[in-house]
């Protein structure tokens, strides 16, 4: 499935009432781009699911 990475970032500042100088929008766009591309990994991530949150984070 293609996403239309342009319209998404379109809809977010009009859905929050964002305003962008155009200047801005091949920097923003290609952030958006290296974000979804980002959490594209961790959402395709197996878990079973049995998986749980560890109730306090010991490092």
């Amino acid at each position: 499935m293609k996403v239309d990475e342009a319209a998404q970032v379109e809809a977010a500042m009009a859905l929050f009432a964002i305003a962008m100088e155009e200047s801005w929008r091949p920097a923003v766009l290609a952030n958006f781009v290296t974000l979804a591309a980002a959490a594209r990994l961790v959402m395709e991530f197996p878990l079973p699911d049995e998986a749980e949150p560890a109730p306090v984070f010991h490092p």
